[in-house]
């Protein structure tokens, strides 16, 4: 896999306008994939809200390594902050293995057919349990920090989304479930900057 930092400058219009529409900041990264990804690819990414002004991070985890050249906005004059910098990362993990983590969430529910934001801290932490009984993990509820975000929203307001980002230690409880969720996501909205469980990597 290949991850990507991206350094948005608040200073250029184009860059905000894009963190304020997940829409468009999905339209613009996904410029440096080709048009039709193959079924193997997820390309998940996250915005470091909690960051210093004026650049507001951005990061990008893709199985397919990108090519930035073809994302014209990003290599507008004064859109990034700095030089963008690619990796590859290998995820290697073990069962009772404790690893730092971060995980930036739409937590939802479905009832009646719709998806429905979870918004009470115990709600939260016991959404995180039960994706970690899928994904491999455990966690401690005094080992993780629960951020509300608020509302995110997606081309022109028309689509919302309620952010929340989870800090703290995992326990690993089944190696091969927790690399899926690396490489796949956890939770909803995934196209729209949700999902990307992040722990140590190392490097290839």
């Amino acid at each position: 896999m290949y991850l990507t930092r991206l350094f948005f400058s608040l200073r250029s219009r184009e860059a905000r306008f894009d963190l304020s529409d997940r829409y468009e900041l999905h339209r613009t990264l996904l410029c440096a994939f080709p048009q039709t990804l193959p079924d193997s690819e997820r390309v998940l990414y996250r915005v470091e809200e909690q960051y210093w002004l004026p650049v507001v991070p951005v990061l990008v985890q893709s199985i397919d390594r990108p090519d930035w050249t073809r994302a014209e906005r990003l290599n507008h004059a004064g859109y990034l902050e700095q030089a963008i910098n690619v990796r590859p990362i290998a995820p290697q993990v073990q069962a009772d293995e404790r690893l730092r983590f971060r995980l930036q969430a739409n937590p939802t529910v479905k009832r009646d057919g719709k998806r429905h934001a979870i918004l009470t801290e115990e709600n939260l932490r016991a959404w995180l349990a039960r994706k970690g009984q899928v994904h491999g993990f455990r966690v401690a509820p005094e080992q993780v920090q629960v951020v509300k975000l608020g509302k995110k929203f997606g081309k022109k307001r028309q689509q919302t989304w309620y952010a929340v980002q989870f800090d703290g230690v995992l326990t690993v409880t089944d190696s091969d479930a927790l690399i899926s969720a690396l490489g796949n996501g956890v939770g909803s909205a995934k196209a729209f900057g949700f999902g990307l469980l992040s722990i140590p990597y190392r490097t290839v």
